[in-house]
């Protein structure tokens, strides 16, 4: 039997992720840290529990049944990708637990431990791609930024489908962050070892979209490579393929896609081998698939196919509360990307200008607090962002309000800089001729017909303004 004096214990605890079980695979000893990152003050508190209770991925269990050491075990514990060793503890011949330790904590030491033997052995006839990802994860889910409780929802569904394979599709108005979740997703999942492949469904023409997804065989068609190509499909084997724009895809690609979730098996362009991969997808959209699917612009079998596990992403009028933090977290990635010396770095946002910010509804969602951002920040060459840096901003948020709201913000930012009469008229033309414009693609003579204007009047508004 196995006994620890204190002296051992205080030793075993510099080990990271170390746990000892014993036969019943009940724990005998927890590293402190580690029984922190399961709710414990430290590791005394889990001895006695079972360690299929209390971690359910890990399987240094199965080493009581072997009796053989456990190499590279790769499992998810707390939405981190850990990779463990583990070994049979003999005591007089007799097998009385086991010793289990983290070889690696997370993707990201996996990632540099592969980047080391990479450049130590290049002599060698390896080539990058063949131990890491083609395409790997730029973001995690430490980059969804935000305390308030829509995104405490959206992590805790993000870790929950990280632990499964099957599809998922995620609902969300543009530039809300669809694609980070994402990343995400397969940067907690168990995938996060092999490819992540992003395609976006709008990028790519129909007519090549079938040969880029499922790839082709030497000869398929005119300009086809030698020795044919792979398709993105092939390249996510036992990763995620990622979908963006999915409601882009044509009728005849989403009856091909939907054959390959059926059966997760696809034939290359110009082949006649039926090949299989373990591909999880993930798929985004800014539309409502279900209302698509009732305009018979979708195909209902594919939406149920995708609509496995869904999350919606909110926007950022429903979590204004993470605002702040968001704004000062870009404010930092564009001081770094502007190169801005540590003198000319801005410290902070003044709150004035926070609560500006606060008065808008956001329909660009993050990416629309980007760009104002970035173009204040280009006018501030001082610590603090203040709302004299964001006077286009000013008048954008006085057009989306109503005129009581208005008066209120008058009130708020007495410091605020009101336009014109004549400028409000002039912005007021400028955004009808543009609506037109786009409504009619360009087509001036019914643009004009709709703003009740000769043709040749709206010419000179264009001309006038150089639209």
């Amino acid at each position: 039997m196995i006994h620890l004096t204190s002296e051992t214990k205080q030793l075993l605890n510099i080990i990271e992720g170390l746990v000892i079980i014993d036969p019943s695979s009940d724990i005998l000893f927890m590293e402190d840290e580690l029984a922190r990152s399961i709710g414990f003050s430290k590791g005394d508190e889990a001895v006695g529990r079972s360690i299929k209770e209390l971690l359910p991925h890990n399987t240094a269990y199965k080493v009581l049944s072997t009796g053989q050491k456990q190499i590279g075990e790769v499992y998810i514990s707390e939405g981190h990708t850990i990779v463990s060793n583990a070994f049979p503890i003999y005591m007089d011949g007799k097998l009385e637990g086991v010793l289990e330790y983290d070889a690696f904590g997370d993707a990201a030491e996996i990632h540099k431990f592969l980047d080391k033997v990479i450049n130590m052995n290049h002599e060698i006839n390896y080539h990058k791609n063949d131990l890491r990802p083609l395409k790997s994860t730029k973001y995690s889910i430490d980059n969804i930024i935000g305390r308030s409780r829509a995104t405490a929802l959206l992590k805790k569904q993000i870790k929950q489908v990280s632990y499964s394979v099957s599809t998922v599709l995620i609902y969300g108005e543009t530039g809300s962050g669809k694609e980070l979740v994402a990343h995400s997703i397969h940067d907690l999942s168990t995938r996060s070892l092999h490819n992540f492949i992003k395609v976006n469904c709008a990028a790519i023409p129909s007519e090549l979209f079938e040969s880029e997804l499922f790839g082709y065989e030497e000869g398929s068609f005119t300009g086809a490579k030698r020795g044919g190509k792979k398709g993105l499909v092939e390249l996510a084997d036992g990763g995620t393929l990622f979908l963006d724009e999915i409601h882009q895809l044509s009728f005849a690609m989403q009856s091909k896609l939907l054959r390959f979730l059926q059966e997760r098996e696809f034939i290359r362009v110009g082949g006649s081998k039926t090949m299989t991969v373990d591909t999880r997808i993930i798929a985004a959209t800014n539309e409502n698939l279900q209302e698509l699917v009732e305009q018979k612009l979708f195909r209902e079998d594919l939406y149920y196919r995708l609509n496995i596990l869904e999350i919606q992403v909110p926007p950022l009028r429903d979590r204004k509360e993470d605002i702040q933090p968001i704004t000062e977290s870009i404010v930092q990635q564009l001081n770094n990307l502007l190169g801005r010396a540590e003198v000319r770095r801005i410290k902070g946002i003044s709150e004035g200008a926070l609560l500006l910010l606060k008065q808008y509804d956001w329909p660009g969602n993050i990416r629309e607090l980007h760009n104002v951002l970035e173009r204040a920040v280009n006018l501030c060459y001082e610590p603090i962002l203040d709302l004299k840096h964001l006077k286009d901003f000013q008048q954008k948020v006085i057009e989306s309000q109503p005129a009581a709201t208005v008066n209120r913000m008058g009130e708020l930012f007495p410091q605020m800089s009101l336009i014109t009469l004549k400028e409000a008229k002039m912005n007021a033309e400028l955004a009808a001729v543009r609506a037109a414009l786009s409504v009619f693609h360009g087509n001036k003579t019914k643009a004009a017909q709709s703003l009740g204007i000769s043709r040749q009047a709206l010419g000179k508004i264009v001309k006038k303004h150089n639209l």
